[in-house]
């Protein structure tokens, strides 16, 4: 599969009426007809909602069972001989995950076959972050590739055997891939720093590909991108208003500094959040940060957790599961509005992924004991 720069360079191409094919395929084309038909065929293989509950009411090798006779039961029959139990599960769902994707890639081809080949380079992302925490913090190396998802251009072999090196080399590797320049930036003490700035490196690629004048699929793709940038700051900013960390109202030198360290958190882009609204959201405190949230299309999904509240009583993981539901049911909305474009197949992508998120809350959670009404809270179910 082609890197990041090449592939993206052929979209650029192609939309500045450069060259037109790409190895095998016509970058100009497009199968929608085709590939949302077939793509609408594995989302309805997707668990449904009402297998949770009787999910949640199974016994942890009643789940592991009932996963191995559903779409998981190839992974799980070759991955039994070499791993167990919730391990089993964790390899299987990944590694089911991944095939999914490159099932997609190879169902799509011309531009949306290119734009979810950029977006799957968030596992890209994942396993540099994964590999880099791991090592620096003497994770053991099957831990760390339980964790792997091959959905992007990095290679399963390539990153399980990055696994097994040492922290040096595992830098040493990486710097041939398109993370070198953020690579350079990490002294050992600014991980947090490290990761945000690979998070901006992958939204300012994907932003910069339908910033052309073109296909309504380029614009769907886009206000996509933004919405998920405003997601990723809102997060980052109620992490830092729940630690009553916010601009002072100071001037000068002071002021500035603290706007700018709070702006290299966030990610540009957003769609309704742009830099001049996030600088205004970073100066407020608790409070009237809050207030200000109602303004925007999010504030349904964040009312029932935040309205009334101080930032004790603020639960972080509520407000993640409530926007990333919030992101699902738009995303859901768009797709039955524009049923022939990349809208159902991003859908898909971003369904299969909390189905794998759901299914993994669930068996790690029967594997700690914990009592089913915290599992259930912890799940986002459409």
């Amino acid at each position: 599969m082609q890197d990041m720069h090449s592939t993206k360079s052929q979209i650029v191409r192609y939309l500045s009426g450069g060259s037109s094919v790409a190895p095998g395929k016509e970058i100009g084309s497009s199968n929608y007809p085709y590939a949302v038909t077939r793509i609408r065929a594995m989302k309805v293989k997707l668990v449904p909602r009402d297998e949770y509950p009787r999910l949640l009411n199974m016994s942890r090798d009643e789940i592991i069972r009932k996963i191995g006779e559903s779409n998981y039961k190839s992974d799980i029959d070759e991955l039994s001989r070499e791993y167990k139990g919730a391990n089993l599960i964790e390899h299987a769902l990944n590694r089911n995950m991944a095939t999914s994707f490159q099932k997609v890639l190879r169902i799509t081809e011309g531009i949306p076959h290119l734009l979810v080949n950029e977006y799957l380079k968030k596992y890209d992302i994942w396993a540099v972050k994964t590999l880099v925490r791991g090592k620096m913090n003497g994770i053991d190396p099957e831990d760390i590739r339980s964790t792997l998802v091959t959905g992007g251009s990095l290679r399963y072999t390539f990153l399980s055997g990055l696994s097994d090196k040492s922290y040096e080399e595992v830098l040493e590797a990486l710097r041939s891939t398109e993370f070198g320049e953020c690579l350079k930036k990490l002294d050992g003490n600014n991980l947090s720093a490290f990761e945000n700035e690979l998070d901006k490196l992958y939204y300012k690629g994907l932003i910069s590909i339908p910033g052309f004048p073109g296909s309504s699929d380029r614009k769907l793709f886009d206000r996509f991108v933004r919405r998920e940038i405003d997601v990723q700051n809102m997060n980052v900013l109620f992490r830092l208003k729940k630690a009553d960390v916010y601009v002072t109202e100071t001037s000068g030198a002071e002021s500035e500094s603290q706007v700018s360290d709070v702006m290299n958190l966030m990610i540009e882009g957003g769609l309704e959040l742009d830099p001049d609204k996030l600088k205004v959201l970073a100066a407020l405190p608790f409070g009237k940060f809050v207030a200000a949230l109602r303004s925007t299309s999010y504030w349904t999904a964040l009312q029932p957790y935040v309205e009334n509240k101080e930032p004790a009583e603020v639960n972080l993981t509520d407000i993640s599961k409530s926007l990333l539901n919030f992101n699902l049911k738009k995303i859901t909305s768009n797709s039955l509005q524009s049923m022939m474009s990349i809208v159902p197949i991003l859908e898909y992508v971003i369904y299969k992924e909390n189905e794998v998120r759901n299914l993994r809350i669930i068996v790690r959670g029967k594997s700690a004991g914990m009592d089913n009404n915290l599992i259930k809270e912890q799940l986002v179910i459409i």
